[in-house]
């Protein structure tokens, strides 16, 4: 643990220990990095602690042990003596990452130790890079995009400014050609690389492809015309697909170089999803590629996308921890250094699952009903802030339009929408305590097999791939980690966060279910079931002969051996009846429950309110 009397002046009111006792000083932390107390860690912690101080924000012993090491290896980084390696941070969301990115920025342009030392801060999304630059509030700096509203933000030009902001898209496109970062001079200050890299969020090593047999139809009928002999052959090439069987691997012929006709040309002669299927194959093309038949007939494989001398490198992303895009890459590449981690608690969480698909070809036709469970639980609690991620609007559903034409308007004005894919990095709904997810981003098959074959540099030449389950189970994780995180749950009290609800549309089958004690451990995991499914035999038998009950008299209690007999079936055959969740969710959403040792009424089925309110219940 980092002790408070490393940090700021004594009068400092201590932190809050979520951790126990086993506290280390700074100097044990930062030591074995090489570094002292003195040096840029050590200044970026101290302000760091004070920030924290300041909002109340309280940390266990060991993620000041993981910032400490991110600090560490960033002022490494500083002075030249930084080992090459892709570093990775996996403190999960809220703990003070990008804080601590905040200060060391502030830190190395105060330095005077530093004052040729400079930055580059590689960002997923553009809205990030204004909310960093925003809040560090810089003296100088720059960015880089291809957005010209937010270059316009910068104080000076790249080349000119110590701390340059860009986008992972662009340093991937600037690298393509030459797969050298430290080639590009868009990136260079004072002539020369940048000495401190930082990656904000997700990290692969390689672009995953996969275009399916439909897309690649689309190209021949743009470019026959102008390309007849390259069109000829690229037909013999979907043939080719066409028979091959599942699983099987082909060598594509590299039909660009044999005809001349560079990706630029292509691409200027198609549009819309042509033009795109192009910017696919045209990579894959003089490769090998494995084919898969289930749902569509798609090719796979990856290109590598980040050049080797972006070394080193740290890469801070809460969800390395759960993807398995990071145990791929460390088993098989190499080259990967993982920081010091620490456990969030997540012991304030409840999240309730509710069993049905959650993709969007099951909103496509169910969209109006998974509309009413959503508001009927925003309902629930209508004086409390909602925060709904869900799919983009389709030809088929709006489900945002859906929602709001069904909640009342005094409590609309509660409940924020984001969707999927804008589901990351914005603390914008960090007050929120109720979080829906309603559904959860699904990819295509073969991009799960071509993720995993990225990040452990095996293309398809290599041979079969047996890892794509454990990429399908990391990214679902990834991304509910990321979209639940964007609520209060990302918060911090003494190591744990806040009480928050979460409420996921999931079915079993997908697998996500098993996957949340691990994503969130200490959270509480149980049935969301806001409309019941529809009952049948035994189950709609008993609750209809409940609710005939009830309704005719409510000031009793039914007898279980009632219903059973009634049903004609034994007394344990009823209790697999009275197991369903379906039947129990039934009876729930009509008031009725069965009672228990402290309501003081004989074992049975009652509607409590109407026993002792009458039928005034609305």
């Amino acid at each position: 643990m980092l002790i408070r009397d490393t940090f700021g002046p004594a009068d400092a009111p201590p932190m809050a220990h979520g951790g126990g006792d086993n506290s280390t000083s700074l100097s044990e932390v930062l030591t074995p990095l090489g570094l002292t107390e003195d040096g840029l860690a050590g200044a970026t912690l101290k302000a760091l602690q004070g920030s924290f101080v300041g909002f109340g924000h309280s940390l266990t012993s060991e993620m000041w042990d993981g910032l400490a090491a991110v600090a560490g290896v960033l002022e490494t980084m500083a002075n030249g003596t930084c080992p090459k390696s892709v570093y990775v941070s996996s403190l999960d969301p809220g703990v003070g990452k990008t804080q601590l990115l905040v200060h060391f920025l502030r830190e190395l342009l105060r330095s005077p130790g530093h004052r040729g030392a400079s930055a580059i801060i590689c960002a997923n999304r553009k809205d990030q890079i204004r909310a960093i630059a925003t809040e560090a509030g810089l003296d100088q700096f720059a960015v880089l995009t291809s957005d010209d509203d937010l270059n316009a933000i910068a104080t000076a030009d790249p080349n000119e400014a110590r701390i340059l902001f860009t986008t992972h898209q662009m340093v991937e496109a600037r690298c393509r050609n030459s797969n050298s970062f430290e080639a590009v001079s868009a990136f260079h200050y004072e002539g020369g690389p940048r000495m401190v890299r930082i990656w904000d969020e997700a990290m692969l090593p390689g672009e995953p492809i996969a275009v399916t047999l439909d897309d690649l139809n689309t190209i021949p009928a743009e470019v026959r015309t102008a390309r007849p002999r390259f069109t000829a052959d690229f037909d013999k090439v979907i043939s080719q697909i066409v028979q091959a069987e599942e699983g099987d691997r082909i060598e594509l012929p590299n039909l660009p170089r044999i005809h001349d006709f560079a990706e630029q040309e292509a691409r200027r002669m198609t549009t819309g999803r042509a033009a795109k299927a192009v910017e696919l194959i045209w990579p894959l093309f003089g490769r090998t590629v494995t084919v898969r038949r289930r749902y569509r007939i798609s090719i796979l494989d990856y290109r590598e996308s980040l050049p080797a001398d972006l070394q080193p490198v740290m890469v801070l992303d809460a969800s390395a921890r759960v993807r398995a895009t990071y145990d791929l890459w460390e088993r098989h590449r190499g080259g990967m250094q993982r920081l010091p981690s620490a456990t969030k608690s997540y012991a304030g969480l409840t999240i309730g699952i509710w069993d049905r698909g959650g993709g969007k070809d099951t909103f496509s036709y169910d969209a109006p009903t998974i509309a009413e469970g959503v508001v009927k639980t925003i309902n629930a609690r209508p004086n409390e802030d909602w925060l709904v991620v869900h799919h983009k609007a389709t030809a088929d559903f709006d489900f945002e339009k859906l929602v709001k034409q069904r909640l009342s308007t005094s409590g609309a004005g509660k409940v924020k929408f984001v969707t999927w894919g804008r589901h990351d990095a914005t603390n914008d709904f960090a007050h929120i305590p109720n979080v829906i997810l309603a559904g959860v981003l699904f990819k295509p098959e073969p991009a799960y097999e071509a993720t995993g074959r990225a990040s452990a540099a095996l293309p398809s030449a290599s041979g079969a791939f047996q890892w794509t389950d454990e990429v399908r189970r990391g990214e679902h994780a990834h991304g509910i980690l990321q979209a639940l995180c964007r609520g209060a749950v990302r918060r911090l009290q003494n190591g744990c966060c806040p009480a928050s609800r979460a409420f996921i549309i999931a079915h079993k089958g997908s697998g996500i279910p098993a996957l949340l004690a691990k994503v969130f451990p200490g959270a509480s995991i149980g049935d969301w079931l806001p409309i019941p499914k529809p009952l049948k035999g035994h189950a709609e038998t008993a609750f209809d002969y409940i609710i005939s009950r009830v309704e005719a008299d409510a000031s009793e209690v039914i007898p279980p051996a009632d219903v059973y007999r009634h049903l004609g079936v034994t007394k344990d055959n009823f209790k697999s009846v009275r197991g369903q969740k379906n039947f129990r969710a039934a009876l729930e959403a009509y008031g009725v429950r069965e009672t228990t040792d402290v309501d003081g009424q004989p074992p049975g089925f009652w509607h409590p309110f109407r026993y002792y309110f009458g039928d005034e219940d609305d």
